[in-house]
C-alpha cells in the first residue's frame, strides 16, 4: 500500500518544486518597495522636585525600494535606494526649553539574496547587505537665549555599514509578493565633520521587533 502511494507522492513535490522554482529561477527578476514607521514618547517625573519634568517625542517614517536579478538559481543580486526622516522634541521644565532635531538620511547599496522555497508560494531567505549613507541633522531650540538669538545648529555625516539578514518571501498572486524581514546582524560605521570630528561604530548581533520590515513586490 506504502509502495502505491509513494509515486503520487513523489509527483506531487516534484510539481511543487517546479512551481516553486519558477519565481527563483536565473533570468528572473523582481522589485519591491518598503515603508517603515516608528514612534516613541517617554515622560519623566520628579515627585521630590516638582520643578523637573522631562518630555520627548521621537518619530521616524521610511522608504526603500529594492531591484534584483536572479544570476542563478534561488540566487538573486541587485540595488537599494532609501530615504528617512527622524524627527524628535524634547523638553524640560526647569530651566523651560524645547528642542527640535530632524535628521534626514539617504542611502543606497547593493545585496545578494540566496532563497530556500518552503512551498509552491512560500520561502526563506538570506540576505547580505552593503550600504552607503548621507544624514544632515538640524534643530533649534524653541527658546531665546539671553541675547535674545535662538541657537539652531547642523551637522551632516557619512556611514558605511554592511549587515545580514532573514526573512520570509510570500507569494499572494503568481508574481505578487510579501516580504517579511528583520536585521540578523549589522555593522555600522559613521563620521562626522562638522566644528568637532567624530566616528562611531555601532555593531548589533541580536533580532529584535523594532528591526522587522514588511515590503511588497513584484516579480517578472
Amino acid at each position: 500500500m506504502v509502495i502505491k502511494k509513494l509515486p503520487l507522492l513523489v509527483v506531487m513535490l516534484f510539481m511543487i518544486s517546479s512551481h516553486a522554482k519558477a519565481q527563483y529561477e536565473k533570468g528572473k527578476k523582481f522589485w519591491q518597495i518598503q515603508g517603515a514607521f516608528n514612534g516613541a514618547s517617554s515622560t519623566i517625573k520628579n515627585k521630590d522636585f516638582n520643578f523637573y519634568n522631562a518630555e520627548s517625542n521621537n518619530h521616524s517614517i521610511g522608504l526603500s525600494f529594492k531591484r534584483a536579478v536572479f544570476k542563478e538559481d534561488y540566487l538573486a543580486k541587485g540595488w537599494l535606494i532609501d530615504y528617512n526622516l527622524f524627527s524628535g522634541k524634547s523638553s524640560v521644565s526647569s530651566p523651560q526649553n524645547e528642542s527640535q532635531t530632524y535628521v534626514h538620511s539617504i542611502g543606497v547599496g547593493y545585496f545578494v539574496d540566496k532563497f530556500q522555497p518552503l512551498s509552491k508560494s512560500l520561502a526563506i531567505y538570506g540576505e547580505a547587505q552593503g550600504r552607503l549613507g548621507y544624514n544632515f541633522l538640524n534643530g533649534s531650540p524653541t527658546f531665546t537665549n539671553a541675547d535674545g538669538s535662538n541657537s539652531s545648529y547642523f551637522r551632516d555625516s557619512y556611514n558605511v555599514g554592511v549587515g545580514v539578514n532573514v526573512g520570509v518571501r510570500y507569494f499572494l498572486k503568481k508574481n505578487l509578493f510579501i516580504n517579511g524581514e528583520t536585521s540578523l546582524m549589522n555593522l555600522n560605521v559613521s563620521h562626522s565633520s562638522s566644528s568637532i570630528n567624530q566616528t562611531n561604530v555601532v555593531f548589533n548581533t541580536i533580532m529584535n521587533v523594532s528591526s522587522l520590515s514588511i515590503s511588497i513586490g513584484k516579480s517578472f
